[in-house]
């Protein structure tokens, strides 16, 4: 498969429209948006994986995981899966191109009608539900869900689902639509798929490339049609200047953090965030304390749409509901998906009209790059909190005999292989509150485990559980010890929907209000995700919020007088050849600069006089290092920030910036390093820099000196053809220097062997040079 993102370099300085996010709302957002024949910036916290990159094992699983505590974050930012841990409920969801759709359960239901219909949505919206149903349709359009065929072998798990829904009537269960390929071939939009094969590890991100994330649809399609994606680029703030977006962010993964917070930006005519729940919420309350004003609703009516997790642990009947991982799928006994079968619960019937006691009970699997610490996990639960729901002499010992089955013998066999995991939706009373603590977000929700609602939930879950003979566990943590806290993987609220700035934070079309009250809107500014939910939906809400995106890209385009494309291409993504090894290090140097300087000492002691400090964090990257050292100017790209308090009062953004690595000095022995950039204010001025290192011998040990020390010109303008403004000398700091031997990385790779090896042709490189000019 083609790779979507453009490296940093690429990126332009304005675009008409920037989306912040790539889950439902914000691949929609750059497919439809570009359709419309606009310039596209997409921008992406998590890496770009694909299929077959995936973690299958325990370790490569561990590698991918980040937890954030309060007042601490365990693991790596861009860790595909994300875990938020707070007293009252926590939070599970994706990081990567893809957001959460790379590691969901691929549900695409539409919540019940009177759902739709309740107050909590604007009024607009509800008189506009033809619009509405075309959206919903337009996403399915792309997203393709179908349910698990009924002419393919039925899963263990799924058999198991249908027996236990007896206990309701006729009708409760079925096979829901999930956003699966069950045929192998190029899709809708020119991507080469598998057909799913039954490994059931679709929430550690499919490997075999038959899930049909926003990766496999909505991203190519908005590449095929001009727009930029970037990944490694964590959105921090939104500011408006000058009648334009200015969008702070953050670059990952590049040992930046070490050298202090910094941020790049890029501006826009158009801001969509589509960051998640969690994601947009944060930016707009970060925003906020940087003087944007919004709505105070803002990190209100947050829920977690009812959800509940439970498992049916060492059931009288097969299961097989661990996924596969690093095994073979077995084509003879396949896992299936990840869900497949649904007990409905939400019709009247099962509600004895009380509509708010709804529920859907899906099973799921158990990914197996978790199946090692399964067999023990359970057991150990089964004994402190399990229910077991069946009785005898006989019984016992099968139980126990197939406990020690799966202790001995593994997660596929014995009590584990007949393990059922099950994952309900209900409805809770939508009344958390996220805020900001230490620069990140938090929710306070007093008490949600202790609604009667999850009781109801608990009974049916037990209930289920016996109809198969097993040992009902409830969510680990739902229990008097932690409070009765709950985990959801469907977060939505904090910047929803509503009349006015009194009740909500965006419209019916997702623009953001400008102020505490009134219905007035910012230009330009849109939200369009989940957090926008006002209620919960007792059901999966990637469709929901599929539809809802779909609806405020229509709304967009009608306002600006553009035209979506809404017919289905197969162009593919052009392609770009395989990756080839590069590398990249990081560094910061300081020092003083002053306007109006006619040499570089002169700037150097009138900018310490005159406190005007300079300084940079600058990325030195080349994404193929042999053509760096075989080219005699030695290329490599730069990007990062500029902090010049005499130029911005923030940081300057740089964009084309160009370094060349000892470059030779004709009629002498010495090499030259040189730094061209242009920099960016948000002020909307533009400055060029030029700066370069002289390596020369000299009397005494001066290699440190030479290699720390670096001659700047700033042009006032965005070339060298501008008349120069000042001068100055930058230098590293030993301190700074430790940092950056630290950032030193080789790109293009994962295998240790391979980095080993690039590191060394540069080190040989580095040295080689040195001994040439200094010995």
């Amino acid at each position: 498969m083609v790779r979507l993102s453009l490296p940093f370099e690429q990126m332009k300085e304005h675009y008409r429209v920037v989306v912040v996010g790539s889950g439902y709302g914000g691949s929609i957002s750059a497919s439809r948006m570009a359709r419309a024949g606009q310039s596209v910036c997409l921008l992406e916290k998590g890496k770009e994986l694909h299929p077959g990159e995936y973690p299958n094992g325990e370790a490569e699983a561990a590698k991918e995981m980040q937890m954030d505590v309060e007042g601490k974050h365990i693991g790596s930012e861009t860790g595909l899966y994300d875990f938020r841990f707070n007293e009252d409920i926590n939070v599970f969801q994706g990081c990567g191109l893809g957001g959460t759709s790379l590691v969901n359960a691929n549900v695409s239901l539409p919540p019940e009608d009177w759902v739709m219909a309740s107050e909590e949505w604007p009024s607009a919206l509800q008189a506009d539900r033809e619009t509405l149903d075309e959206c919903f349709q337009l996403a399915k359009d792309m997203l393709k869900p179908t349910p698990y065929p009924g002419d393919w072998l039925t899963p263990a798990k799924l058999k198991a689902m249908e027996s236990a829904s007896s206990n309701w009537e006729d009708g409760a269960y079925y096979r829901p639509p999930v956003n699966v390929r069950f045929e192998e071939g190029e899709n809708h939009v020119g991507v080469f798929q598998n057909a799913c094969n039954g490994c059931g590890d679709c929430v550690t991100g499919c490997n075999y490339g038959a899930k049909n994330t926003t990766l496999m649809n909505y991203l190519p399609d908005a590449k095929n049609h001009g727009a930029e994606i970037f990944t490694e680029a964590a959105v921090d703030r939104i500011e408006r200047h000058q009648e334009q977006w200015v969008v702070r962010y953050k670059i990952m993964n590049a040992g930046r953090k070490k050298f202090g917070e910094s941020t790049n930006f890029v501006t826009a005519d158009i801001v969509i965030l589509a960051a998640g729940t969690l994601g947009t919420t944060e930016i707009l309350l970060r925003s906020k304390e940087n003087g944007l004003e919004v709505s105070d609703m803002l990190g209100q009516r947050f829920t977690g749409n009812g959800d509940f997790l439970g498992f049916g642990y060492n059931n009288d009947v097969d299961a097989n509901a661990i996924g596969m991982g690093h095994k073979e799928p077995d084509k003879d006994r396949p896992v299936g998906p990840c869900i497949t079968g649904i007990i409905d619960l939400r019709k009247n019937r099962y509600t004895n009209g009380r509509k708010k006691e709804g529920m859907v009970i899906e099973e799921g699997v158990i990914p197996g790059a978790l199946s090692a610490f399964v067999p023990w996990m359970l057991a150990f639960s089964s004994k402190f909190i399990g229910k077991d729901t069946d009785r005898g002499f006989a019984d016992f010992f099968r139980e126990l005999w197939r406990k020690l089955r799966s202790l001995l013998g593994g997660a596929y066999r014995g009590a584990t292989g007949n393990t059922m995991t099950y994952l309900v939706m209900t409805h809770d009373d939508g009344k958390g509150e996220c805020f900001l603590k230490d620069d990140r977000i938090r929710i306070n929700w007093d008490d949600v485990g202790k609604q009667s609602i999850f009781q109801k939930v608990n009974r049916n879950l037990e209930m289920v559980t016996k109809r198969l003979g097993g040992t009902y566990i409830k969510n680990p943590t739902w229990n008097k010890l932690f409070k009765h806290r709950l985990t959801t993987v469907h977060p939505l609220g904090g910047a929803i929907m509503g009349e006015d700035a009194t009740g909500g934070v965006v419209n019916h079309k997702g623009q953001v209000f400008d102020n505490t009250n009134g219905a007035q809107t910012y230009k330009g500014l849109y939200v369009s995700d989940g957090s926008v939910i006002p209620r919960t939906l007792g059901v999966n809400p990637l469709l929901t919020i599929s539809a809802l995106a779909e609806r405020n890209c229509k709304y967009i385009a009608d306002d600006y007088g553009w035209t979506i494309d809404y017919r289905q291409h197969t162009d593919r993504p052009e392609e770009t050849g395989d990756p080839k090894h590069g590398i990249q290090f990081t560094e910061r140097m300081t020092g003083y600069f002053a306007p109006g300087a006619g040499d570089y000492e002169t700037g150097y002691e009138a900018g310490k006089a005159n406190h005007s400090p300079f300084s940079f964090v600058l990325t030195i990257r080349t994404d193929d290092l042999n053509r760096m050292l075989e080219d005699p100017r030695h290329p490599a790209n730069i990007i990062g920030t500029v902090r010049a308090p005499m130029l911005s009062h923030d940081d300057l953004s740089v964009s084309e910036g160009k370094f060349n690595l000892f470059v030779d000095s004709p009629g002498e022995n010495a090499r030259y390093m040189r730094y061209r950039m242009k920099l960016h204010a948000e002020e909307g001025d533009e400055y060029f820099f030029r700066g370069y290192k002289h390596l020369h011998d000299d009397p005494g040990f001066d290699v440190w000196r030479d290699t720390t020390t670096l001659f700047m010109t700033v042009h006032d303008g965005g070339s060298e053809q501008d008349p120069v403004l000042g001068r100055g000398i930058l230098t590293i700091k030993p301190s700074d220097f430790k940092k950056q031997i630290t950032t030193v990385e080789v790109t293009g790779t994962d295998q240790t062997i391979d980095k080993l090896k690039y590191q060394g042709k540069f080190l040989k490189f580095f040295s080689e040079n040195i001994v040439d000019v200094y010995l």
